[in-house]
């Protein structure tokens, strides 16, 4: 399992057009990628479950992953959100 706190600096925050973009790039792992925010767990291979949190400018999330290729996931992720200036 590895995991990594992040803030989103978009200024639409997590937002539905970011969230699916999101959901499409956790699609291409095998393991399971999930997001925690606040007191919350939503699986990030569901748009619907992104979008239920309602992330807001400046607020700090975690994605855990856990499987196979947790590695790969969690660094493109991490390298996905920085390209397109959400996080």
């Amino acid at each position: 399992m590895v995991k990594e706190s992040f803030v989103i600096v978009a200024p639409s925050g997590l937002s539905s057009r970011p969230s699916a973009a999101l959901v499409f790039e956790a699609n291409k792992f095998d393991c399971d990628l999930e997001l925690h925010y606040a007191n919350d767990i939503a699986n990030m291979k569901s748009i619907m479950n992104i979008m239920a949190l309602v992330i807001g400018k400046g607020e700090k999330f975690e994605i855990v992953a856990k499987g196979k290729d947790e590695v790969a996931a969690l660094n493109h992720l991490k390298a996905y959100m920085k390209k397109t200036n959400l996080i």
